[in-house]
């Protein structure tokens, strides 16, 4: 994959990937709670002001990018949405009108985003100014076609780039969990004397109360059952400390 700085860039239309389709929902005292993701123009969380019951008025599928019109701090911000949504008045649909996979949409979002200073409060994208709407994209060696694949191999790299030390910690939780420790709960290992202390914190609910309450088990593992390398006694107390 070529370097994103030595890549040819070429200014796009709005209009020349999606169709574009005001939100809906304009009264929000009316709507209930239920598990439907509701986008409006925040500058955070993706967009997601709440969760929803679906009402009378259209849902939008995922696959789509939405984009902030107007709000504080949130105009011209662009998100990829994966989930079927409803969608504040105050965000526009952007649905493709070609086929773009998730990494496609991400990189469009994100070259939107970068616009995003130009707007506010006094001067929103309203539907002349998401007509006329220019973003930049990389294209192909001719200067001509956005360069999709390009784009694609780029923010798959970057998924991996942060997804990688996260999913190596959790996976050093899960191992410590349900193979050293026999899982259930979240374990604490603690070297005390000749034993391994698992201390197990579970959450268990009163009866009377319907509460949960927080309980300890304490399970000794002896150390000759358990040969821990000097790199094992390593990782547990790295995940004690983290």
């Amino acid at each position: 994959m070529s370097n994103i700085s030595e890549k040819l860039w070429k200014d796009f239309l709005l209009t020349d990937f999606f169709v574009l389709e005001k939100g809906n929902q304009n009264n929000m005292a009316s709507l209930k709670l239920g598990n439907i993701p509701l986008v409006s123009a925040k500058k955070c969380d993706n967009g997601y002001k709440d969760f929803v019951a679906p009402n009378k008025k259209k849902l939008y599928k995922g696959g789509i990018i939405t984009l902030n019109n107007d709000g504080d701090g949130g105009a011209g911000i662009a998100y990829y949405q994966p989930y079927t949504m409803a969608l504040d008045s105050h965000v526009t649909a952007l649905i493709p009108k070609l086929l773009m996979n998730r990494h496609h949409l991400l990189f469009v979002a994100m070259c939107i985003t970068k616009q995003r200073n130009r707007f506010g409060h006094g001067y929103s994208l309203n539907s002349n100014r998401l007509r006329s709407f220019r973003f930049m994209l990389p294209v192909d060696k001719q200067g001509i076609y956005p360069d999709w694949q390009f784009m694609e191999d780029y923010m798959k790299t970057k998924e991996q780039q942060i997804l990688k030390p996260t999913i190596e910690k959790l996976c050093k939780h899960l191992i410590i969990n349900n193979i050293i420790m026999g899982g259930g709960g979240v374990n604490y290992p603690r070297l005390i004397g000749k034993h391994l202390i698992s201390q197990k914190y579970l959450q268990r609910y009163n009866e009377v109360s319907g509460l949960k309450k927080p309980t300890i088990q304490k399970v000794q593992h002896h150390t000759y059952q358990l040969q821990h390398s000097i790199m094992e006694w390593t990782d547990l107390l790295e995940i004690k400390v983290a």
